[in-house]
């Protein structure tokens, strides 16, 4: 029976899992630092948007990664 495409990107994207932990890593860093960023209070409004909106992607960066090593490890389960 062929593989179905999501069986396949599955498989791809599973392969990198190292470089996807990599990256989760990352972004904890970048968030902590962000967080730190925002604790200071920056006084500019300016300043302070661009770390709110830098803070919601990272943060998006951060559950896909999250959500990547989930359905991996969902997939290695079931293998």
């Amino acid at each position: 029976m062929a593989d179905t495409y999501s069986d396949r990107f599955w498989k791809t994207i599973c392969a990198y899992r190292a470089a996807v932990v990599l990256l989760l890593g990352l972004e904890a860093v970048l968030l902590m630092l962000l967080l730190i960023a925002l604790w200071l209070r920056p006084e500019d409004p300016g300043t302070r948007t661009v770390l709110v909106v830098d803070f919601a992607l990272v943060g998006a960066g951060f559950l896909a990664a999250s959500y990547v090593l989930y359905r991996c490890r969902q997939r290695r389960r079931t293998a």
